[in-house]
């Protein structure tokens, strides 16, 4: 498979890191307000429980920390070749 190819210049990651930052909490956004509705049907938790705010904080967080990650300084492990 093709890897996905990123810019080098270090105003275009930010460009793309900002725009995937953008685009995640939108659709997270879509998705949290669909979980929410299911939740309240269940009627096991209300929105202010603690494990609900967990697991929407790390949905949330998680991806994009690991796709900033990636982008600046992940693909470096790629780079190197085995011997």
């Amino acid at each position: 498979m093709k890897r996905l190819l990123l810019p080098k210049n270090k105003f275009a990651l930010v460009a793309v890191n900002v725009a995937f930052i953008v685009i995640w909490e939108e659709s997270t956004g879509l998705i949290i307000e669909k979980m929410w509705d299911t939740i309240d049907e269940l009627g096991f938790f209300n929105q202010d429980s603690f494990p609900i705010l967990v697991i929407e904080i790390l949905f949330l967080v998680l991806p994009i920390l690991s796709f900033t990650y990636w982008i600046w300084w992940g693909k470096k492990i790629y780079d190197k070749k085995i011997k």
